[in-house]
């Protein structure tokens, strides 16, 4: 495979992956953001509306860190740690939404490469927390996945709780009207975005949904902004459906750190800010937290991540994919 370092035009530096039907892009820059993975030409993520910028360069426009996320957020895929959701004070400290990782630069190693695979390794340390982490990313197109491995380690001298979690983006040509998700979860809690255009109302129910007009494991037709929490799992691991492709996208990962699968989809139904009817995507997004209120509501649920001084925990990831007719 060939790898090379590029600046795109919003002057970010990114490094590219190239095979010979597939294309992986990161951001260095930014996270060490998984911003394209283009599988014959079609990039299966999301890419927002105002693209790549340098991080910093929207931040006068911003007056909270959420604000401040959105408008740096360039779609693809990003790494939530130590918080995932809402701001939230903890350890002394108040963390910013979806956590410091995914907004700071990461180091980068490129390691193994062969005509069909490649190895990179990226890593960063966080300014707020004692936290270290490496990122291994596999890319095999023999075997048409991208695997992860994710270390993080506690270099400070006192035990710490944190929420981690992958936040992946969808968009078309993948995610369309009919596309369908697969998911081995038994309930589903949804926080109800628009009183009209949200088709699940807030609440809990069973998974999957029978009612064709709420089930929000079928892309609708119409317009349509949900957010929900997919729980009580019987394994870790979701598919992507769409026949119109021929495409079929698998992601399995490790329950243990993450029992939970956050579902955000956002079909053109959000008529404010930050969108304005203008965004088409669909988030499938394993996490640690059973909500998005932030670390401190996990540790009072008590169900955040220790992470003990000097302990190194780790979480795998596989994406994967395949003709959706040869997995019939």
């Amino acid at each position: 495979m060939d790898i090379k370092k590029i600046i795109n035009p919003g002057q970010m530096e990114v490094v590219q992956v190239k095979g010979n039907g597939l294309l992986v892009e990161f951001l260095p820059e930014k996270g060490g953001d998984i911003y394209k993975i283009c599988i014959h030409n079609n990039n299966i993520l999301w890419e927002s509306p105002w693209g790549i910028g340098k991080l910093g360069s929207r931040a006068d426009y911003c007056h909270t860190s959420k604000e401040l996320w959105l408008q740096s957020y360039p779609g693809g895929w990003q790494i939530l740690f130590p918080n995932a959701g809402e701001d939230s004070f903890c350890h002394g400290v108040m963390h910013n939404f979806h956590g410091e990782a995914c907004q700071l630069p990461w180091q980068y190693k490129v390691g193994e490469v062969s005509d069909s695979s490649a190895t990179i390794t990226f890593s960063t340390r966080l300014y707020k927390t004692p936290y270290a982490i490496e990122r291994i990313v596999m890319i095999d197109e023999a075997d048409q996945s991208i695997a992860i491995q994710e270390r993080i380690t506690n270099h400070g001298q006192q035990d710490l709780w944190v929420e981690w979690g992958q936040h992946i983006a969808f968009g078309a040509p993948l995610i369309g009207s009919g596309v369908t998700l697969e998911v081995p979860a038994r309930t589903i809690e949804s926080a109800e975005r628009d009183p009209v255009r949200s088709r699940l109302k807030k609440g809990t129910y069973s998974w999957p949904i029978k009612d064709a007009t709420r089930d929000l494991s079928i892309v609708p037709v119409e317009k349509a902004t949900d957010f929900a929490i997919l729980k009580d799992l019987s394994a870790g691991w979701y598919a992507i459906n769409n026949e119109r492709l021929d495409l079929r996208v698998i992601v399995e990962w490790d329950t243990e750190i993450m029992p939970n699968l956050w579902l955000w989809q956002e079909f053109n139904g959000l008529q404010d800010y930050p969108f304005y009817g203008a965004c088409y995507v669909m988030g499938v997004e394993p996490n640690s937290a059973s909500h998005e209120e932030g670390l401190h509501e996990s540790m009072q649920r008590g169900e955040a991540i220790e992470i003990k001084a000097q302990q190194t925990r780790s979480f795998e990831l596989k994406l994967s994919w395949k003709r959706l007719q040869n997995s019939r």
